[in-house]
């Protein structure tokens, strides 16, 4: 029976990772990077969610920075004004009554006074009074031009002035307007609806305090965003913020407002020292992202999925071409190997399997007896018969060892009418000798072939045991065709093993043959 040796009957393992290994490396790359590709596109949405906060923040300091710039405007123009009657030596009560009135525009303003370079001076209504920040005044009139002062707390609500410089008779900068605005108007700049619903703007100090506020009402005005019990800004975070406001710096930060995870977002406005902040929920900024990400993290898993497929389907081609290939290479080395005839091993694949094998027998301390089987008087049946008869007589025999044997023992055709036998790791002792010697004549003797004419053979059948008769191929083949040769000596159709004496007449055999 042919037997392949186990690195023959798989799959050449090491031509297919000649490519699946590069490939899985590959495969394993373009994942790793569109894993890093996914990670950056959450980043960049969640930064996308954020940036949008930041530029609507910005769009509420424009608007808070026109109504303030707006208050500067009408301060300057009142200014002018207020220098033309100076000029004209117009009486100061005069220029009380009729420049001083409380502004109606823009909407920031609420109170309006005429101060000289001590900081007195008198209100809308006449009263003298003194400047609210004396700094800030003679700064402005020492600098000729307009000058914002810091928010300060009144009654409850927070103010600012602004300081415009006027000119007295003689052109000199010896007065200046106090316009002072209330900051809770605030409110109406922000829309609340904006994002969730749910954000709170507020206007802050460079010193953290609150100012005014707008929209989810979860802060109070008068509170410090670095001391207050709503607000948490961790340690590592609150100095980089102090710095920034006072720095006028725009920045984020995370906090906790009253429990809940919120963004904070802020940038300086052009006055007084304020920034203003959007403070939005962490839970918008998430959703809002994953939105944007979802769209993009849906194609990134079709693609991985396309590419598995892909991977697993070029697997399976070169795996099945393999198979094929394996398959044709089987065939044509199994072609390449039987006896066309018999369909047992030839010649040379019989011989290079019991060599292969004697040498991993005696490796592994075997025992082994290999038979030669010569048929008796072959000659006479292709002359007798015919040719075609007598490879009917050789087919027959090839079936008929092949399956007399175990699968895993080497049974091959060596010649014209010579078969070979290796019984793979028996005992070589006399009661194993005698059964298989038994066996082989019982298969002759009930051995028929032919359709018509049943015709029974016999052989001469000569056996060695390994290691005892031969410790390989070429020794161990010369003791059992000496074996075969004695078995013909004495009358053939018998088994005669090496180095034993056989009973019965001894037969010239020269005169036979």
């Amino acid at each position: 029976m042919k037997v392949k040796k186990s690195s023959d009957s798989n799959i050449n393992i090491v031509s297919i990772t000649q490519w699946v290994v590069p490939t899985a490396i590959l495969f394993i790359y373009v994942l790793v990077t569109l894993y890093s590709f996914s990670s950056n596109m959450k980043s960049n949405a969640m930064y996308a969610v954020r940036q949008r906060v930041s530029e609507y923040n910005d769009t509420i300091v424009a608007g808070f920075d026109g109504k303030v710039a707006a208050s500067i405007a009408a301060a300057e123009a009142a200014s002018q004004a207020t220098s033309y009657e100076l000029a004209k030596d117009t009486e100061i009560s005069g220029i009380v009554r009729e420049m001083l009135e409380p502004t109606k525009e823009p909407a920031l303003s609420t109170e309006v006074r005429l101060l000289d370079v001590t900081g007195r001076g008198y209100s809308g209504n006449g009263s003298a009074t003194d400047a609210t920040d004396l700094d800030a005044m003679k700064r402005c009139i020492s600098e000729g031009h307009y000058v914002t002062a810091d928010p300060f707390s009144r009654g409850g609500s927070w103010y600012m002035c602004i300081y415009s410089p006027v000119r007295d008779s003689n052109g000199n900068y010896t007065y200046a307007l106090e316009y002072t605005f209330v900051l809770d108007n605030f409110y109406d700049i922000p829309v609340s609806s904006k994002f969730d619903g749910r954000t709170c703007y507020v206007l802050v100090s460079n010193d953290g305090t609150i100012v005014s506020a707008a929209g989810r009402n979860i802060v109070s005005r008068g509170d410090n965003i670095f001391d207050s019990d709503s607000i948490s800004i961790d340690n590592a975070s609150e100095g980089r913020v102090k710095n920034n406001l006072t720095n006028r710096n725009s920045g984020y930060t995370n906090c906790n407002v009253s429990g809940e995870d919120r963004l904070i977002v802020y940038d300086p406005s052009a006055y007084g020292g304020l920034s203003i902040a959007s403070i939005v929920t962490q839970s918008y900024l998430i959703n809002e992202s994953e939105t944007s990400y979802g769209a993009m993290e849906s194609i990134l898993i079709r693609v991985v999925v396309a590419m598995i497929a892909f991977f697993v389907a070029i697997l399976a081609i070169n795996l099945a071409n393999k198979a094929a290939n394996h398959k044709h290479n089987q065939s044509l080395q199994e072609k390449a190997e039987t006896d066309l005839l018999t369909g047992l091993l030839n010649k040379i694949s019989t011989e290079q399997k019991v060599t292969d094998y004697l040498i991993e027998a005696g490796q592994r301390g075997e025992t082994a007896i290999l038979y030669m089987i010569d048929i008796d008087n072959f000659k006479k049946v292709n002359d007798t018969m015919g040719h075609a008869f007598g490879d009917e007589l050789l087919a027959g025999l090839g079936v008929g060892l092949s399956t007399l044997f175990r699968a895993t023992d080497i049974v091959g055709r060596i010649g014209g009418d010579e078969f070979l036998v290796v019984m793979k790791n028996v005992p070589g002792d006399e009661e194993t000798k005698k059964r298989e010697a038994e066996k082989l004549l019982s298969f002759f003797r009930s051995f028929k072939v032919g359709e018509y004419v049943q015709y029974k053979c016999t052989a001469s059948i000569g056996g060695a045991v390994f290691s005892q008769d031969g410790a390989d191929f070429e020794s161990l083949y010369k003791s059992a065709d000496a074996a075969v040769y004695e078995a013909k000596r004495h009358g053939k159709n018998r088994v005669a093993y090496y180095g034993e004496e056989l009973e019965g007449p001894v037969i010239d055999i020269s005169r036979h043959e």
